[in-house]
């Protein structure tokens, strides 16, 4: 073949290979475009809430106290309703505790530290009340001065205390109760006194009593009372306190997800979630002390700990779908949801802050779920279950 010849067919090969490449290069662009111009009409849609437990069970609020009948307006900063809730929330198992032959004695040995005993100085026996409940009783006064009743779960470990308080000396004297910087001192003898008793939960945040939040105020620092004809009389002035309250929190889940906002399952994002954990009747907590003045020191003289845990690495992520804050005000207005508190008369509710967090109740729960928080005025706090009624039983 001739270097002429030879030219020839590169020449021609090259005009073929220049010809394949602008042919792959206009299909490519034309696919591209195409899956462009798809996207836009028909615009890929994220996976629903896998509902992974099935149809869960409804939230059991307790009876409200508040019979008012009320009519709502929206009255937050911007005049609407959230817009940006998720539109799909984890739903938690809680840890249910299974009874166990030696329940009884692990009570014991928890009660231990708080000396239960009898004239002779032995351990009080512990009264069956049926079931896993059992009663421990003082007949007189231990180290602390005070006549106790103890009532204790021994499945749960959930327990209430009582006392003679309103009527000791020590209380009313309130020496040690004088000696406190400020009220949060009063959370000192109550970590004290669950980690004796082999009750101090880790999910417990002692930061949200000692610095409440502000802008949702469904936690309060520790509150002051005077005794006042054998009756608590809330104070503001520490010098004329003579009890002190105590409340504790549980602390928030933080999390993210990947959701749609409003149901819009055609734009997902990336939500971080940080919720937290509210209580029948706000700003308090099924966990509350009261702490007073015994005999050697600043003493828990009544105690009411209702504690749930809540399994936060389950084996799986089960996600559920929720209400918008739109249906969930919808909601409020045809009277579907729990009225927690209501310090006021007027039947008029101006709802200034709208926000997302799970529930815990007195009764025990098989999951922990989410809940639409409406917030108002004179301190009005409303429940609706967050969970689209669908997916609940």
């Amino acid at each position: 073949m001739s270097l002429h010849d030879t030219t020839e067919i590169a020449k021609k090969a090259g005009i073929v290979i220049a010809l394949l490449f602008g042919i792959f290069i206009v299909v490519t662009i034309f696919l591209k475009a195409g899956a462009f111009i798809h996207a836009i009409l028909f615009p890929p849609k994220i996976a629903a809430a896998n509902e992974a437990y099935g149809k869960i069970p409804q939230i059991t609020f307790p009876k409200s106290s508040v019979t008012n009948e009320f009519t709502y307006s929206v009255n937050t900063v911007n005049g609407s309703l959230p817009q940006d809730f998720p539109d799909r929330l984890i739903v938690y198992p809680m840890v249910v505790n299974q009874p166990n032959l030696l329940d009884l004695k692990n009570a014991e040995q928890n009660i231990s530290s708080l000396n239960f005993l009898d004239q002779s100085g032995n351990p009080l026996p512990a009264i069956p009340l049926g079931g896993p409940l059992y009663e421990w009783k003082e007949t007189i006064a231990g180290q602390s001065g005070f006549l106790r009743t103890l009532d204790y779960n021994t499945v749960t470990q959930n327990f209430t205390m009582n006392s003679n308080y309103l009527s000791q000396l020590s209380v009313l004297q309130a020496q040690y109760i004088q000696t406190f910087t400020s009220p949060t001192d009063a959370i000192n003898p109550v970590q004290s006194f669950l980690t004796d008793l082999n009750a101090a939960a880790s999910d417990i945040d002692y930061s949200l009593t000692q610095t409440p939040t502000t802008s949702e105020s469904y936690t309060t620092t520790p509150q002051l009372y005077s005794v006042s004809n054998g009756q608590l009389t809330q104070t503001t002035a520490l010098a004329s306190a003579q009890v002190v309250r105590v409340d504790l929190y549980q602390k928030a889940l933080s999390y993210s997800i990947t959701a749609s906002v409003d149901q819009d399952l055609t734009h997902s994002q990336s939500f971080n979630m940080q919720l937290p954990i509210v209580y029948p009747n706000p700003p308090y907590s099924t966990m509350n002390f009261l702490v007073a003045s015994g005999q050697d020191g600043a003493d828990v003289v009544t105690a009411n700990f209702n504690h749930q845990t809540i399994n936060a690495q389950p084996s799986q992520t089960a996600t559920y779908p929720v209400k918008s804050a739109q249906q969930a005000f919808d909601d409020l207005k045809k009277g579907k949801a729990y009225i927690a508190s209501y310090n006021g008369t007027g039947n008029q509710i101006l709802i200034n802050n709208v926000f997302l967090a799970y529930f815990i109740g007195d009764a025990q729960q098989q999951y922990l779920m989410p809940v639409i928080v409406f917030q108002g005025q004179d301190g009005f706090f409303a429940y609706v279950s967050a969970v689209m009624d669908n997916a609940l039983q």
